[in-house]
């Protein structure tokens, strides 16, 4: 579960960045270039044309028009617990499906074909690995296809203290343990994240 007080962090932080800088890349602790890496990233989980998909995390919701266009016909939902950043995501972009909402707290009640999570899992919070592996298991249990998400690698040479640093074997084998044998492992694919994808498998 995410902590009172994370959860607290998580929403004061983004507001404010949210606030200060007004919609764009910075509101999510990203540079543009840094955002583009991690979006195009996490869409070689599959095409996704056509599918069912829930962007967990979604902030302002930047990562819609990277899928809709690179996907024709996707049927996109953005899920997130900052209401500015909803109310500013659902009025820009009309055509997809908005949600403030606590998915861990208040569980989804819906399936999709895939979940996608960008950049949730960096801040430095009370209980970052816990919250971690309990947000892909609730999103890998609504995903009926599969599952992509990212995190900074503790692999590094510099340290912020403002950001959660994981270990990559560690979160491997809670992946294959916990959600599926079926999953790929991206490292320091650039700069230190690390995407992984989670599928489903295909049962004989």
């Amino acid at each position: 579960m995410l902590k009172p007080e994370a959860k607290e962090i998580l929403i004061d932080n983004y507001r404010r960045l949210f606030l200060d800088h007004g919609p764009g890349p910075e509101a999510t602790q990203n540079s543009a270039e840094g955002q583009l890496m991690r979006f195009n990233q996490l869409t070689k989980l599959a095409d996704l044309s056509g599918s069912k998909v829930l962007d967990l995390g979604c902030g302002i919701a930047d990562f819609y028009p990277v899928l809709s266009e690179k996907f024709p016909g996707l049927d996109y939902t953005g899920i997130d617990i900052v209401p500015e950043m909803v109310d500013y995501a659902r009025n820009k972009y009309p055509a997809a499906k908005f949600q403030c909402r606590d998915v861990l707290e208040d569980p989804l009640g819906e399936d999709f074909d895939y979940v996608l999570i960008c950049g949730m899992f960096n801040n430095a919070i009370p209980g970052a690995i816990e919250f971690l592996k309990s947000m892909t298991l609730a999103a890998f249990q609504r995903a009926r296809k599969g599952l992509a998400f990212n995190f900074i690698s503790d692999r590094v040479n510099f340290v912020d203290d403002c950001m959660a640093y994981h270990d990559p074997a560690n979160i491997l084998v809670y992946c294959i343990d916990q959600l599926s044998r079926k999953t790929t492992m991206c490292h320091h694919y650039e700069r230190c994240d690390v995407s992984v994808f989670v599928y489903r498998q295909v049962t004989q």
